[in-house]
């Protein structure tokens, strides 16, 4: 198990990583003009997001910034991380970078990144 999650880290050496689980936490859905990502980043600034997208890659960076305990006050437990991430994910197909749209509310992020007109497909007609 210890090296498991070593290498699981080497994978992602610059997202949190919370018991196995890569930051932010993504869901990624396929309508065949777009793909869609929701991400979960609750407490974020969206000012503080930067999200690039090129070919078929979707770069979040992002910092979040946790407030600190009391002086006087020790851990009972943290599961929370602070601090800066990158997630990076690979479509399976490029992206028309300059129709990337995203929104960010209640603490998720979206990203509607439509295909690139090559990657779309087409039906062809039988002449």
């Amino acid at each position: 198990r210890l090296f498991d999650e070593l290498f699981r880290m080497m994978a992602t050496p610059s997202a949190f990583t919370t018991r196995g689980a890569v930051y932010p936490a993504v869901n990624i859905y396929d309508d065949g003009e777009s793909f869609l990502v929701r991400a979960e980043v609750a407490g974020i600034d969206k000012e503080s997001l930067d999200i690039t997208a090129k070919r078929d890659q979707l770069t979040v960076r992002g910092t979040r910034t946790l407030k600190p305990a009391e002086d006087n006050a020790s851990w009972h437990r943290r599961e929370r991380e602070g601090g800066q991430f990158r997630r990076t994910v690979t479509l399976p197909q490029p992206i028309d970078a300059e129709k990337v749209v995203a929104t960010y509310k209640d603490g998720v992020l979206e990203i509607v990144l439509p295909r690139a007109a090559e990657a779309k497909q087409r039906r062809i007609p039988v002449m």
